[in-house]
């Protein structure tokens, strides 16, 4: 038996209560760059479902459609010269994603523009252009997404040499950069880059051009011509004169 002076323990120390606590905080710190890390690749891995769902979208339309993408722009068969300075993309005849609604189970709003969930990437701050609006009210409708503007003028299937490789669609940019506000249209031109003088401005710019091509932890998702996606960087797309996933012609 203890003695009648002796004193028993129950709880924790201040110094023990300490420890624990410290131990806690570096679990934390540790653990939370973690659990970021795995929200951000499921945004990008949602992101890269949406795009998947729209290029098979896309390939059912040009089963039905003899082969030929969604012309929303009038017809060129040379856009990159005959668009130089951008001034066939009038008149626009429709928002550059509503034709394949019908295919990818998604609706448009009154007025035909596109504001289904699979059009609004996770990770984008401003999937629908709100931003766009306030800078512009006469802005075109946009989402998360854009359509290389290689196949908005008639393009048919037959003209690409190689679907698998050939980008399709890209993110849009709708975060303002540096000086550079939000990108504020359905399609983004290839050919309006550094190495174009003639073009109105510089789309093709990793930083403030169309293209938001770091969203996902430094990658950006892309659909293909033939109607897979895939996570890449800037540099693995477009490092001309070497690399250049958006021409047609390769």
């Amino acid at each position: 038996m203890s003695s009648s002076g002796e004193s028993q323990s129950l709880g924790f120390t201040l110094v023990e209560l300490l420890v624990v606590i410290a131990i806690i905080a570096v679990l934390a710190g540790l653990l939370f760059p973690v659990f970021s890390s795995a929200k951000k690749s499921a945004k990008r891995t949602d992101c890269l479902s949406n795009l998947q769902q729209i290029g098979m979208g896309t390939q059912v339309y040009l089963s039905d459609s003899d082969d030929v993408y969604p012309q929303t722009r009038q017809h060129s068969s040379d856009p990159a010269h005959e668009d130089v300075s951008g001034s066939i993309d009038e008149p626009i005849f429709q928002e550059s994603f509503s034709p394949i609604q019908p295919y990818v189970g998604s609706k448009t709003a009154t007025g035909g523009q596109v504001i289904s969930p699979l059009f609004a990437c996770p990770e984008d701050p401003d999937p629908f252009g709100r931003h766009c609006l306030e800078i512009n009210p006469d802005s075109p409708d946009v989402t998360s997404y854009l359509v290389n503007a290689y196949f908005v003028f008639g393009l048919a299937l037959g003209s690409i040499n190689n679907p698998a490789s050939t980008i399709y669609v890209a993110e849009r940019r709708s975060a303002a950069s540096g000086e550079s506000g939000p990108f504020c249209d359905d399609i983004y031109h290839p050919w309006f880059s550094a190495a174009n003088p003639q073009a109105p401005e510089i789309e093709m710019d990793p930083v403030s051009g169309a293209i938001a091509e770091s969203r996902h932890m430094g990658l950006a998702n892309y659909d293909f011509a033939d109607g897979h996606a895939k996570a890449l960087h800037w540099a693995n797309t477009f490092s001309p004169p070497a690399v250049n996933l958006h021409l047609i012609v390769q």
